[in-house]
């Protein structure tokens, strides 16, 4: 049951007026634990290893998941496409946006592919990212997907187990995305790319 004060979200298409209202929503985060990498063998016999571990100072994204004017240009590019776009907005009682969902077909390998799904800081927890995801699913089934791809950061514990709890598992990694990676406990912290799939064959 509602509380009183609990605002109404409703779940509706993505338009063009909304684009500029993007940065509404704040999507960024603060973690104490990130996932490290260990490595063991070389060359192509390589493996990794993902283990929780704790920090000595939160990491805090920051703005870096702002809605800046590039960021909105691409899902503005992405809206263009028709029906190759599946893009839903949250909004809490009629007026703020409060989250997004973006993704796109991939006729080439037959994937839908998520771009965004991001979440207000000040409205997690109330089931809005179960439901985009759950209609990202019904969207996907729709094109006749194989699966969902989508990529996350191993500084973004939470969604990581988000991504986990959803079905979802983790099929890659790229230390060189985002920057040079060091296994060194003292060093700044580099984002590394998580990539994750949920198969639909």
């Amino acid at each position: 049951m509602l509380m009183p004060d609990a605002p109404i979200i409703e779940i509706r298409p993505l338009t063009a007026d909304d684009i500029p209202r993007l940065p509404e929503i704040r999507p960024t985060y603060r973690t104490d634990t990130i996932l490290a990498i260990e490595h063991s063998g070389s060359g192509y016999q390589v493996g990794w290893r993902l283990t929780e571990r704790h920090l000595a100072q939160p990491f805090d994204k920051g703005g870096l998941y702002d809605f800046t004017p590039e960021m909105q240009q691409n899902i503005r590019a992405r809206l263009n496409r028709g029906e190759a776009a599946y893009q839903r907005v949250a909004v809490a009682d009629g007026q703020r946006l409060v989250g997004v969902l973006d993704m796109l077909w991939q006729a080439w390998n037959e994937t839908a592919f998520i771009y965004n799904l991001m979440i207000d800081l000040d409205f997690r927890g109330q089931g809005i990212g179960q439901r985009l995801w759950h209609l990202a699913v019904r969207a996907a089934k729709n094109w006749d997907a194989r699966a969902i791809t989508l990529e996350t950061q191993q500084t973004n514990i939470a969604a990581c187990r988000f991504y986990a709890r959803m079905g979802c598992r983790l099929v890659g990694l790229d230390e060189s995305l985002y920057g040079n990676y060091t296994d060194d406990p003292n060093a700044p912290i580099v984002e590394i790319a998580l990539f994750w799939a949920y198969r639909l064959d």
